[in-house]
């Protein structure tokens, strides 16, 4: 008898981002919620619905977004998801992952919209050309370590390998072992200016051809 897998890995689609976000707001620090997502810790009125509406936007509208999400097979949850950003066409505006929260305020906004400029000024130099870019990656607390980010990271290299092109991460200190099985390296420290520390990581382009095919048939 065939045992049930433990997690399934699927394409996300909007009816799934109510679920998805609390998940993403509960997986980070106070710092990232606030610069990242436009959220509160505790959260204000609204807040978490702003941004709900900004995910689905971009899921439907943009040609580079795609959202994989991961469930628990008996209790149907979502327990991890990721974003990803393909971008096949090379440098230009549109590779901007993220903007900052438009209904921040004051200082939290000049904050937020800093870092975007910092992760976007590193993300044009360290990779100019083609790329898919991991943007978001999270976990339920309870179920780490028991293999649905590496799903999830095979999956991206996946796509990236059958592309021939690069992959590329703004990755936290807690995922840099993660992210190095999977090939990627650690290229330069980011200067977050939230107290949160990161390093710039990639993963080069397949190198090795696809073979297959029959050999000719001697007559």
């Amino acid at each position: 008898m065939a045992s049930i897998p433990h997690f399934t890995l699927s394409r996300c689609t909007p009816n799934d981002m109510q679920e998805l976000t609390q998940l993403y707001y509960d997986c980070f620090s106070p710092a990232l919620r606030l610069a990242l997502m436009g959220c509160s810790t505790p959260l204000k009125p609204n807040e978490l619905q702003r941004l709900i509406d900004v995910m689905i936007h971009a899921m439907s509208e943009s040609p580079h977004d795609i959202w994989i999400g991961i469930k628990d097979s008996q209790t149907g949850q979502f327990i991890a998801a990721s974003n990803w950003k393909l971008h096949l066409e090379g440098s230009n505006a549109n590779r901007k992952a993220v903007e900052a929260p438009l209904w921040l305020e004051g200082d939290d906004f000049k904050s937020a919209e800093r870092l975007m400029g910092v992760l976007h000024d590193m993300r044009q130099k360290a990779m100019p050309g083609p790329l898919i870019h991991l943007n978001i990656c999270f976990t339920d607390a309870n179920y780490r370590r028991r293999g649905a980010g590496g799903m999830m990271l095979q999956w991206g290299c996946d796509l990236a390998d059958q592309l021939f092109i690069p992959g590329y991460i703004e990755a936290t200190t807690d995922g840099n072992f993660l992210y190095k099985t999977f090939g990627f390296y650690e290229l330069e420290a980011i200067d977050s200016g939230i107290g949160e520390e990161g390093v710039t990581m990639k993963r080069d382009a397949r190198s090795k051809p696809i073979e297959g095919g029959k050999a000719a048939v001697l007559k």
